[in-house]
């Protein structure tokens, strides 16, 4: 039992000295570091300009500027006094340098704006307008003549002589050639066609037209005279002939034997007096 008690005595002095012992904190330990102590300055408005910014309103930033050399012009300006030349400069504005910079230089490719479609008025060039010519058309309505008919085809190097009747029909091919009702009776692009052969009246050998050669066509209006400047064999759904043109011309098609597929073509513009 003493020993006990002995025993029981030595644990509380124990524990009464560790409860005297003063604990280490991590604030008691200090930490050495070679970090660079260097920072970048602060961009704040504020401080690299030293007021505050003024919203929709001049700030001092609108005037920061950067210098350019004499003679050259800014990059960001790039547009139609790149493409203009000065009156009183004896080059183009804003030529490319061989470094790459903008600035006055003494031509080239820039003064090529100077071509046969401008006007030379003065000491630099002036750009015109394009001009643009509409098709022009004639209706047919009118142009009847007592038997029916609108016109007269006739080609002398193949000895054709034919009468023109309205519509692309087998009724108008019976009597002569058909007129395409879609195009000009007179004035810009006359469209006719006519039977390969098989039938009395045809135009297959058409074919056999060069360039040069002379077409007539004769209507209330009087005879134009057409020389060949086309003769090809299309595809029989190709239109593209037959469009409307601002000159005068007539386009004469016709079948292409034993190639359902095809057409022969032969365009020809009025000739010059």
């Amino acid at each position: 039992m003493k020993k006990m008690r002995n025993l029981l005595g030595l644990a509380l002095a124990v524990g009464a000295a560790l409860s005297l012992t003063i604990p280490a904190f991590a604030s008691d330990y200090s930490f050495a570091t070679t970090a660079s102590q260097d920072y970048y300055g602060s961009t704040s408005y504020e401080d690299v300009y030293g007021s505050q910014y003024n919203y929709g309103g001049r700030n001092a930033v609108d005037y920061d500027v950067p210098e350019l050399e004499y003679g050259r012009m800014s990059t960001t300006q790039a547009g139609i006094m790149e493409r203009t030349i000065l009156p009183g400069l004896q080059g183009a504005a804003a030529s490319v340098d061989e470094d790459g910079s903008y600035g006055i230089g003494d031509g080239g490719p820039l003064t090529e704006l100077i071509t046969d479609s401008v006007t030379k008025d003065g000491p630099w060039a002036i750009p015109t307008a394009p001009t643009i010519q509409q098709p022009v058309y004639t209706s047919v309505q009118g142009m009847a003549q007592a038997d029916g008919s609108i016109g007269t085809l006739s080609i002398p190097k193949l000895k054709i002589n034919m009468k023109v009747w309205e519509g692309e029909t087998n009724a108008s091919m019976a009597k002569g050639l058909g007129h395409y009702s879609s195009t000009s009776g007179w004035l810009g692009n006359v469209g006719v066609c006519g039977h390969n052969r098989g039938a009395r009246y045809n135009i297959g050998t058409i074919k056999d037209l060069k360039p040069g050669d002379i077409i007539t066509y004769t209507t209330i209006y009087g005879t134009r005279t057409y020389q060949v400047t086309m003769v090809k064999t299309i595809a029989n759904n190709d239109w593209s002939y037959l469009q409307g043109t601002a000159d005068n011309r007539i386009t004469l098609t016709t079948c292409l034997a034993n190639q359902p597929a095809k057409r022969i073509c032969v365009q020809a513009v009025e000739k010059s007096a």
